[in-house]
């Protein structure tokens, strides 16, 4: 019996021996057959001379040369050397144990599209296909006795070609090796190191990770050197033109896990870009280099409360371009941006931003590149000193610039010269744009409504100690839509603001500037003042001491026919606003003032054989030195557009003032450019205020966009004048009818024709003040329609005051 049971063993070991021997030596030719016909979906196969040896007597599973492939596609997988080795008599103690794990030669193709991902040639995710969203995971919390232990993890020479959105990415895995391997229910450890390119960027990882019952350390450490931008271009969104530039990064952080908290603390932390371009509408952006540093960012997580944050950051930045795509006109160039001391706290999701320094050095704006215009404005430095933010708050301690220069040049246009138009860069980003905004919409609408109701807890605040000057701002002002063209330059030597604070309603405000205009001009102006107070106040003391007078001649000889032949202005203003009441004194010191008529008179004007000449209602006011005094007190409520003006002898008083006042002129008129104009009155000693005709084009009816703007100012005028009444005499010329000649207009029948486009003319107008622009209509009284057939004349509205 013995010896049966003794033979039966033999038999039994030398068939699992041979068996085994089999497996060992057969294993390539079957598991070949089995995985082509019964294991591959349809179209799969592996090549012949692929090779997966099975040795059962080490349980060892060894694969060389393994290449899938896909009909019409090709190859989609391959692997050259695959060796794993598992003691199996370790399962006995609940382990598995992976004695050996060695990949080497990997090549996996991946296409990524918006709705699908493919992942060698198997389709993983199918936007078309219907999720299993209900699918239910049983035993998702049950634990597992076994753990897994894998001393060494080797894979080397793994490669992913990733198609992304028509971009193709090139992913190299140099080597992987994982070390000391422990995972179980209660432990895990490993040690991972990871030298990989993407897209030919290297790529350093680094984690050493132990952890007990889930609470430990995870030590992190990852590097990339010169990641080209462009490759990630296909990520951005679609408006986004062009994106270049070479990224670094690296870091090293520990995460420290806890049975009530988690802690993220980054020892060091180093961001930079260098060759940056971006363009998107018509804009692009260039930076030289960026850099970010930190080297103590540190994240706390507390289960069911909110993360705290705490950073210390520094960024530098050199070489800012901003220009236009289209003329390559560029709008911003700042040499250097530095921002030192930034410290970031987040505590129950309320974010605290405190900056110690931003420092902006040697910055341009606005500079032509197609002609020799200077730029809009430049300047040396500008420093933005203990900046402050809470969500409801931002406080500046101080800000100072220096190097300021800027230069004020208006065209025959009266535009800006030296201001790089936008309107065609949004014109040509405008199609785009309303794409965006109209996929957004809703989202917006529901975003902004949800702003608003959590504003509406608490107003917001800024403050600011001072701003200054450290050194003298230049402006050069040159207008070039008057003739001879007026230019001046201002030199500031002091300015400096101080004591803004929205919180603090009651603190005074300062205000000081001093300089100098041209060679002999110069200014101080000061003052104070409540401006966040409910009932605001102001006082300020202004003296401003030889202007000279000739220079202003081109804004002013159109309107009074004279020009200022010589003379120079004083002004002492002090004045005090307490709340919308105004108190003061205006002085006007005019010296050596004379007048010449000017060199353009327009038909209907004062001449010198029906008017008093100027020069001579002039000397009237000349003291014995030749110089004229006024004394302008200064009264009234700022909510009404017109003060109380006191103190003149007569009218000729005002003729003078007017005359020589330029700044006043310019700045009471400018509102009603387009519409009011200063006459003199034949005979009279007075300036008048009249409104320009508003001109038709032959047969015209409709308003144009150039007369609802002068309809806009003119309502503007009628609102503030509150007690002026005006005529409007509609007036037809021949051409409204293409009649020929003034005997043609005057036939009967033509001349009512003329009259019912002139009434047709002004009923539109004073519908469309009425009714769109709410002026009153007994302000504006109906003449009856006439016509015009002198030779010059012209369809058009007149106004009478």
């Amino acid at each position: 019996m013995r010896r049966h049971l003794k033979n039966l063993i033999k038999i039994i070991a030398i068939t699992v021996f041979v068996l085994y021997c089999l497996i060992w030596l057969l294993s390539p030719v079957i598991a070949n057959y089995v995985i082509n016909n019964h294991g591959l979906p349809k179209g799969y196969s592996i090549v012949s001379s692929s090779s997966i040896r099975y040795n059962p007597f080490m349980a060892r599973l060894s694969i060389s040369d393994l290449e899938l492939q896909l009909k019409e596609k090709g190859t989609v997988l391959k692997l050259e050397n695959l060796n794993a080795e598992i003691h199996l008599y370790q399962l006995l103690f609940d382990t598995i144990y992976i004695a050996e794990f060695e990949v080497d030669g990997v090549y996996i193709p991946v296409v990524a599209k918006n709705t699908s991902l493919t992942v060698a040639g198997f389709e993983l995710i199918n936007g078309e296909a219907e999720s299993d969203s209900e699918q239910v995971v049983e035993n998702e919390n049950s634990e597992s006795p076994y753990k897994l232990v894998i001393p060494n993890f080797d894979l080397n020479n793994a490669t992913v070609e990733l198609e992304h959105l028509d971009k193709n990415h090139h992913i190299q895995l140099n080597s992987l090796s994982i070390e000391d391997i422990l995972l179980s229910q209660k432990e895990q450890d490993l040690q991972l190191l990871l030298m990989s390119k993407i897209n030919d960027a290297p790529i350093r990882l680094e984690v050493n990770a132990k952890l007990i019952e889930q609470q430990g350390l995870i030590d992190v450490a990852l590097n990339v050197d010169e990641f080209l931008l462009n490759h990630a271009q296909g990520f951005m969104p679609e408006t986004l033109k062009a994106l270049n530039g070479e990224l670094s990064y690296s870091n090293k952080l520990s995460v420290k896990l806890s049975s009530d908290s988690t802690m993220i603390n980054v020892d060091s932390l180093l961001l930079s870009i260098n060759n940056f371009h971006v363009e998107q509408g018509n804009f692009s952006v260039d930076i030289a280099s960026q850099q970010v540093q930190s080297d103590d960012l540190l994240v706390t997580l507390i289960a069911e409360t909110p993360a705290n944050i705490a950073a210390s950051i520094v960024s530098k930045t050199n070489g800012v371009l901003v220009k236009t795509i289209t003329g390559n006109e560029q709008l911003v160039k700042i040499e250097d941006i530095a921002v030192e001391g930034v410290s970031l706290t987040v505590a129950e999701d309320i974010p605290n931003v405190a900056i110690n320094t931003l420092n902006v050095s040697d910055g341009v704006f606005s500079q032509h590149s197609m002609n020799d215009l200077p730029a809009l404005a430049s300047f040396k430095q500008l420093a933005i000193n203990d900046i402050g933010y809470k969500p409801n708050s931002v406080s500046i301690q101080d800000i100072t610039l220096s190097g300021l220069v800027s230069n004020l040049l208006l065209d025959e246009n009266k535009k800006l010269a030296t201001l790089i138009s936008l309107n065609e860069t949004q014109a040509s980003t405008a199609d785009t744009q309303a794409l965006v905004d109209e996929k957004d919409s809703e989202e917006e609408s529901t975003l902004a409504n949800t702003e608003v109701k959590e504003s509406d807890g608490s107003e917001f605040a800024f403050s600011l100690g001072e701003f200054k000057l450290l050194d003298d701002a230049v402006i050069d002002f040159k207008d070039s839509s008057v003739k001879p063209h007026y230019q001046r330059n201002v030199q500031i030597n002091t300015l400096s603001l101080k004591d803004i604070n929205t919180a603090k309603p009651e603190l005074e405000s300062l205000f000081n500037l001093q300089g100098k205009s041209d060679k002999y001009a110069n200014f101080v102006v000061s003052g104070s003042g409540q401006p966040f107070a409910e009932k605001q106040s102001f006082n300020m003391n202004a003296v401003i001491k030889e202007v000279s007078l000739p220079g202003i001649s081109s804004y002013i000889k159109n309107a009074l026919k004279y020009e200022i032949e010589s003379g120079q202005l004083d002004v002492k203003i002090k004045a005090g606003l307490d709340g919308s009441e105004i108190n003061g004194d205006v002085d006007l010191l005019l010296r050596g003032v004379e007048f010449t008529a000017a060199d353009d008179h327009e038909s209907g004007t004062v001449t010198d054989q029906t008017s008093v000449p100027f020069n001579v209602a002039l000397g009237m006011l000349k003291d014995s030195d030749g110089n004229v005094e006024l004394s302008v007190p200064l009264s009234g409520d700022t909510s009404s557009p017109s003060f109380g003006f006191s103190g003149f002898i007569t009218l000729l008083v005002k003729q003078a003032t007017m005359s020589a006042a330029k700044e006043y002129l310019i700045t009471t008129f400018v509102p009603y450019a387009s519409v009011m104009k200063v006459a003199m009155a034949a005979g009279e000693y007075a300036l008048k205020l009249r409104i320009n005709d508003l001109n038709y084009l032959p047969k015209q009816v409709e308003l144009s966009t150039e007369q609802l703007e002068f309809s806009r100012q003119m309502s503007v005028m009628l609102e503030d004048q509150s007690d002026i009444n005006v005529k409007l005499c509609a007036i037809a010329t021949p051409a409204d009818i293409a009649a020929t000649s003034a005997e043609e207009a005057h036939l009967p029948d033509n001349v009512e024709r003329l009259k019912a486009i002139s009434q047709q003319r002004v009923e539109l107008f004073k519908d469309y003040m009425v009714e769109k622009l709410n002026v009153t209509s007994a302000k504006l009284l109906l003449c009856t329609p006439q016509i015009d057939t002198s030779k010059e004349a012209r369809s058009r509205i007149e106004f009478v005051i």
